[in-house]
């Protein structure tokens, strides 16, 4: 079988929680979204395609240090079968897998949640407001968006997988106080606290890195500080939230910020 692969980054300790991972970047992605990062694999070219023995022999190369296997892209879920591949080789060797999704294809999400290990989804925005979601997609059609988007974080909630939620946070586009008081009403109307409660889902604020975004436009746009982060992460209202940040480090419990916030700074 042959795989849209992009790249491989063989050991990564920050893509993966708690554990050191591979991580393989799919090429190819419905959105258009300004700020993304990973703007170079959003088409899929003809060099991308790669045989899977070759993907299953650098897993068994890194076999000795890594402890998981996450997919990201671009947008992976458009591979359900190369997925599927990918998630029962990591299983045989018991390796974690997990997987990027952007949520706009909740079908093929059903077909592999229960396989993996960790889906990590991303939240661009509240789930009330159409208009800027379409805007952070890049494609419009924010309403369809944001019905495929909940219909998969409802699936994630209901399985057995780790939810791994999280959204970026672009200061003047959606990082106002009620974006993320909005966000969390509609975590909470998911599902999402039971999962919480039982340590298998969280909701991570991220840091915008304008530098390398898709669009002129952002790369202007300010990256938050840890201090806007940690007022908007305290709107959510809900139970396990983390701030990723250069500031802090790679998912920090909103709690362990605010303490080293209120006696130290951010230097």
């Amino acid at each position: 079988m042959k795989a849209p692969v992009y790249g491989i980054l063989d050991l990564s300790t920050i893509d993966y929680p708690q554990k050191p991972a591979m991580v393989i970047f799919m090429a190819g992605c419905p959105f258009r979204c300004p700020m993304c990062h990973n703007w170079k694999m959003l088409e899929v070219n003809q060099e991308n395609e790669v045989d899977l023995s070759r993907v299953f022999q650098r897993i068994e190369n890194a076999s000795l240090l890594i402890e998981a296997v996450k997919v990201s892209g671009g947008e992976p879920t458009l591979y359900p079968d190369v997925l599927t591949e990918i998630a029962d080789f990591c299983k045989e060797r018991n390796l974690s897998f997990g997987f990027d999704t952007n949520g706009f294809f909740p079908e093929n999400v059903k077909k592999l949640v229960n396989r993996a290990d960790l889906v990590s989804i991303d939240i661009k925005a509240p789930l009330d407001d159409p208009e800027l979601y379409g805007r952070l997609a890049g494609i419009g059609n924010g309403e369809k968006i944001i019905e495929s988007l909940s219909s998969t974080i409802k699936t994630v909630l209901e399985s057995s997988a780790y939810a791994d939620l999280r959204t970026t946070v672009i200061p003047t586009v959606n990082a106002e106080e009620e974006h993320f008081e909005s966000i969390g009403d509609a975590l909470k109307s998911l599902g999402y606290i039971p999962k919480a409660e039982k340590l298998e889902a969280s909701y991570t604020l991220q840091q915008f890195e304008p530098a390398n975004a898709f669009s002129d436009e952002f790369k202007r746009i300010n990256s938050p500080s840890v201090e806007l982060l940690l007022t908007l992460a305290k709107k959510v209202n809900v139970p396990r939230v983390y701030i990723r940040h250069k500031g802090v480090g790679f998912m920090k419990p909103l709690e362990e910020i605010q303490v080293q916030v209120e006696k130290h700074g951010t230097g």
